[in-house]
């Protein structure tokens, strides 16, 4: 028998769905809100690695990792279902939208190498710092790139068009996930 725990997780608010009388939320602020929560996962399991090689158990920077593992998967296939064709329009920045694919695909590798290995092992640590390198550089060039040439050429309404299916892919992912692991999640709008 699985046991049935009560984990709300992100609102539905707090990732930018609207609810009555809200706009929806900006799709550049949700994927910078995004980064910000990557940044300090990494920071986080930094610190449970530093913190956990010295005297502490393996199963924190585990826990740190697979939540950092499922918020990188959900975000890089949003970006990819939601956002890469509009941000990347037109044959200037085709090659930026290879480059970030690339990205996503390295990271995806570093990720399931990192689920074949012992959490706390040599080749789990080698896996988990290859995805936190090549996220680093890719959040940068993002940010550098796509995400400040969109916001000139999109419009709001666009922006909050795209904010309100990366919210929604976001949400989906997440309760999808959270089904596949027995896990019940409550949404309020």
């Amino acid at each position: 028998m699985a046991l049935s725990q009560h984990n709300p997780g992100p609102s539905a608010r707090a990732r930018g769905i609207p609810g009555p009388g809200r706009q929806p939320g900006d799709v550049i602020e949700l994927i910078m809100a995004d980064h910000r929560r990557i940044r300090r996962l990494c920071q986080a399991l930094d610190d449970a690695v530093s913190w956990s090689g010295s005297s502490g158990p393996d199963w924190i920077p585990a826990h740190v990792w697979q939540r950092l593992a499922s918020l990188l998967d959900a975000h890089m296939r949003a970006e990819e279902e939601i956002c890469h064709l509009p941000m990347y329009a037109g044959h200037a920045h085709a090659a930026e939208r290879w480059e970030a694919v690339a990205d996503h695909d390295d990271i995806r590798e570093a990720i399931s190498e990192a689920r074949l290995r012992p959490a706390g092992s040599r080749l789990w640590g080698a896996a988990v710092g290859a995805a936190l390198v090549i996220t680093a550089g890719h959040l940068d060039r993002e940010e550098r790139g796509p995400l400040a040439a969109s916001l000139p050429r999109l419009t709001m309404r666009q922006r909050r068009e795209l904010g309100t299916q990366y919210a929604g892919f976001i949400t989906a992912w997440t309760l999808d996930a959270a089904g596949a692991a027995g896990i019940h999640h409550r949404v309020t709008i």
